[in-house]
């Protein structure tokens, strides 16, 4: 596992950037996309491992250090609310069969979530993105 988080992920995926190399001054999404897959994987904050899985990218390597960071807070706020790097694993879209692919890393996001479900009602958010949670879990049970 050391071997891969010291390389980036276009290392892992042999993957190149096509087209012109977005400009540092332009701090956009494909500046940001481009930058991080080119980051050694251990470099990556959690806020860059959020951004990968919202941008579905390099999951294989991503998803396993976003379960792990749930193992010590399941609804921790990453950027916008809280729960988000949750939701975020749950709403895995652009491989509808990565989770039938990660069984494993499936049950391991099923089983937290169960654990500590009825904590939901005390984490400081408003009943939407409570609600938000429970319905980007019940999606995720049928992926």
């Amino acid at each position: 596992m050391e071997k891969i988080l010291s390389k980036s992920i276009s290392e892992l995926e042999g993957w190149k950037w096509k087209g012109n190399i977005p400009r540092e001054d332009d701090w956009s999404t494909e500046y940001r996309f481009y930058m991080l897959h080119d980051k050694p994987i251990e470099q990556l904050d959690l806020s860059d491992i959020y951004f990968l899985i919202l941008e579905n990218s390099g999951l294989q390597f991503i998803v396993p250090i976003g379960i792990k960071k749930l193992t010590e807070n399941l609804f921790l706020e990453v950027e916008n609310y809280p729960g988000d790097l949750l939701c975020s694993l749950f709403l895995i879209n652009n491989e509808p069969n990565y989770w039938k692919s990660h069984p494993k890393e499936k049950q391991e996001l099923i089983d937290l979530y169960a654990e500590q479900k009825k904590n939901l009602g005390s984490i400081d958010a408003s009943d939407e993105i409570i609600q938000k949670i429970k319905e980007a879990y019940k999606e995720f049970l049928n992926k």
